[in-house]
């Protein structure tokens, strides 16, 4: 079964923008495990798609809030390989801190 061919509802993102068409999802997922990053890469895959039927021709960027949360060796850079072409941006807020 496609989960995307089922009816979740209206798509919702922490921050849309209907005059510039832009939308942005923040998660503040586990990724202290490589089982933590398959999740969060797998929801946030998911998420997109939705969001993409629902919000067709919004740009989405997606958010990381990992400031508190200590992220396994290479987890970023797994994140945003697998969201490369899907996402306009990611961004990881702990990346933001000086």
């Amino acid at each position: 079964m496609d989960p995307l061919a089922l009816d979740w509802g209206g798509a919702t993102a922490e921050f849309q923008n209907d005059e510039a068409k832009s939308a942005v999802h923040i998660f503040a997922h586990d990724l202290s495990t490589p089982e933590g990053v398959d999740r969060a890469i797998r929801y946030t895959l998911a998420r997109l798609a939705w969001c993409g039927r629902k919000m067709s021709g919004f740009s989405q960027e997606v958010w990381f809030d990992d400031r508190e949360r200590k992220a396994a060796a290479g987890a970023k850079e797994r994140i945003r390989e697998n969201l490369e072409g899907k996402a306009a941006g990611v961004m990881f807020m702990s990346e933001g801190e000086e």
